[in-house]
């Protein structure tokens, strides 16, 4: 039996603590109501634990205590699929529960099936879970109640989180060449500057004789960095501990995000990805029923990017003042031409949720198009610029070497 900790209030409003064991929480929410208590809170009181149970746990927290992004997409799809073939809520949370692998995010949809036997609804049990499920997911969730179309709405937000699933394979694929290439470098470099220089220059200084201005350049840069080393790598971890505590603050994430959307190669597959990202929550939760306030809202959240947020707050301000999306959209930069005349065909036609789906997944193929081309593009450019920088430091040591055999023969 589970010893449990909880807090009810009785006739009275007066607050009530108390210690209770049980084999579910279930079992005691009903034992306190029938002593005419509303329990606000039921916690498990967890036993002192032996030493090996405590390595146990923490290596259970580290292994699996991290929910993934696509065990949340695949939740939702399996939770579709059985709430279509009509199987109900609690039964399809109590088989979902026992096949997810995560033993953590078993134990949490666990708990969400006892909180809604307690009497809470789907929506206010998945949000407790803020890590886990965003937002967006809970607002569409509680939609669905309201409306009884908790299947088709638990298949949009599938739809919607595989959507960005794929587009974060996209971005990884898009960067890891360049990315291993440009470690690469980094790591060549540092071998050249910080062990191969510094042998050269003993030979060199063996030799006497005055050196290339090339070489001489290199060298007196290997030898600044040798002897600095010390200060380079504290300022190196001073600037980075400083950018990092100013992008915790909202003034550095804005700049960060300014910044994101002005890099030349970067800031257009970013700013596609956001009107994606944006057209199809808005669209999505528009289809599911939420209003345009509510919904322009939740967007503002998901978007991520303060020039986006900020667009979109602009948005809603118009909208609630009686102005149109289209116009409103119209006055903000952000979003360009395309955008706004489909969504004031949209509007005029009354199939606005219909559309902005459908600019989303134009967006997604132009973004598909110009990551390939970028990969394309990035390959050789990377390859023959690290050839060169190669070229240039081998030259540098092997000139006077060259000059050298001249001389003697």
């Amino acid at each position: 039996m589970a010893k449990f900790f909880c807090i009810s209030i009785d006739g009275e409003g007066k607050r009530v603590q108390s210690r209770h064991e049980g084999g579910s929480l279930v079992e005691i929410a009903s034992f306190l109501r029938g002593r005419g208590l509303t329990p606000l809170s039921i916690e498990e009181v967890k036993p002192k634990a032996s030493i090996g149970q405590v390595f146990q746990d923490i290596f259970s927290f580290f292994s699996s205590r991290r929910v993934k992004a696509m065990e949340v997409a695949v939740f939702f799809r399996q939770l579709a699929t059985m709430l279509e073939a009509g199987v109900n809520l609690s039964e399809c949370l109590e088989n979902l529960c026992d096949q997810i692998e995560n033993k953590y995010f078993g134990g949490m949809i666990r708990q969400t099936k006892e909180y809604i036997a307690w009497g809470r609804k789907f929506s206010e049990a998945l949000a407790e879970y803020p890590g886990v499920f965003s937002p967006l997911a809970v607002q569409m969730v509680e939609v669905g109640e309201e409306a009884g179309s908790l299947d088709r709405v638990t298949s949009e937000i599938a739809i919607y989180l595989e959507k960005q699933i794929e587009f974060r394979k996209k971005m990884i694929t898009a960067t890891r060449y360049p990315v291993f290439i440009g470690g690469f470098f980094l790591v060549a470099m540092g071998v050249m500057v910080f062990w191969l220089i510094p042998q050269f220059k003993e030979i060199f200084a063996s030799y006497g004789a005055p050196l290339p201005p090339m070489t001489q350049f290199v060298m007196n840069m290997s030898d600044f960095l040798v002897r600095n080393v010390f200060y380079e790598v504290i300022i190196i971890l001073g600037l980075v501990v400083l950018l990092f505590a100013h992008m915790r603050t909202s003034k550095g994430r804005a700049r960060l995000d300014r910044l994101k959307l002005k890099v030349p190669i970067m800031a257009k597959l970013i700013y596609y990805e956001l009107l994606a990202r944006i057209t199809r929550t808005l669209g999505l939760l528009l289809h599911s029923g939420v209003l345009m306030v509510v919904a322009l809202d939740r967007t503002a959240l998901v978007s991520e990017n303060a020039v986006a947020k900020e667009a979109v707050r602009k948005v809603r301000e118009g909208v609630v003042q009686g102005s149109t999306l289209a116009e409103e959209m119209k006055k903000e930069s952000f979003f360009p031409p395309l955008v706004v005349g489909m969504v004031h065909t949209g509007e005029r036609s009354g199939t606005i949720s219909e559309v902005l789906p459908k600019v989303a997944d134009f967006y997604d193929r132009e973004l598909d198009y110009r990551i390939k081309a970028l990969t394309a593009t990035l390959e050789p450019i990377l390859i023959i610029g690290l050839g060169v920088l190669v070229a240039f430091f081998v030259l540098a040591m092997y000139y006077p070497i060259f000059n050298l055999g001249k001389v003697m023969g």
